[in-house]
């Protein structure tokens, strides 16, 4: 897919960011790019870590034709939030881009990308892959889940097998919320959506970003609605290929 890297002035080192967009539609300077969201990895992860590669790819191979803005961070959560805010204070347009309004992180880049709205007031959806609800002492990070507005939308993506966030605590949580939310589960998936057999998990990457990019066109730009969803996400063996239910309503 067509790609554009730069980087952002953050405290001693730059924030690389690479924006990738449909191949269809590759970055210009004649245009600028409306970014459909703005991403981070995981604790331990890099913007190269296979869960972003596949995620990325799917995304903006997706019929939606939408594009994403990554940007690499390190391993503290405060300075990941820092980061976000510098991204979104950055003048986006100096680098073609347009205005940023749909957040979202896999991991501890998701708990980041929440702390990141509650300061910014044009976010209007979130993206939260393999949100780590639970410790293994058991601490469970639902107040900032609680504490995002009604307004913002809210999707979850989360494998079946993930130690760090188990559906029915999930799902409890996502009744307590202030609006509706969307939850999509991987089967077979654990805490960094890797399945077996070892090829299925490109499969469901790849279809996970997809997934998230059909949710965005029709919630940011569509007519979706805002009462909530369910889907699931799995992999076919005997077909090996990666299959989306759909959405049917959910809480």
């Amino acid at each position: 897919m067509p790609q554009k890297t730069f980087e952002i002035p953050y405290a001693k080192n730059p924030i690389k960011c690479i924006l990738t967009t449909h191949k269809d539609d590759p970055p210009s300077e004649k245009k600028p790019t409306q970014p459909s969201l703005l991403f981070t990895h995981g604790a331990g992860g890099t913007l190269q870590s296979e869960a972003i590669v596949n995620f990325v790819d799917g995304f903006t191979s997706s019929p939606s034709a939408l594009s994403i803005l990554c940007f690499q961070g390190n391993m503290n959560l405060q300075s990941r939030i820092k980061m976000f805010t510098a991204v979104l204070n950055e003048d986006l347009e100096a680098h073609g881009l347009e205005t940023l309004q749909c957040l979202g992180g896999r991991s501890m880049g998701a708990r980041a990308a929440i702390m990141a709205s509650a300061n910014n007031t044009h976010t209007s959806h979130l993206v939260l892959i393999s949100y780590p609800l639970h410790t293994d002492k058991g601490d469970v990070r639902d107040a900032i889940l609680l504490d995002i507005p009604a307004e913002v939308h809210v999707l979850f993506v989360s494998g079946d097998r993930d130690a760090m966030c188990e559906i029915e605590r999930l799902d409890a949580v996502r009744g307590r919320m202030k609006g509706g939310t969307y939850r999509v589960v991987v089967q077979g998936a654990d805490h960094g959506m890797n399945v077996k057999p070892k090829m299925g998990t490109r499969g469901v990457g790849v279809k996970v970003g997809e997934v998230v990019a059909e949710w965005l066109s029709l919630g940011v730009y569509g007519d979706g609605g805002d009462g909530g969803g369910e889907g699931v996400i799995s992999w076919d063996e005997e077909s090996e290929v990666a299959e989306w239910s759909g959405w049917s309503t959910g809480g």
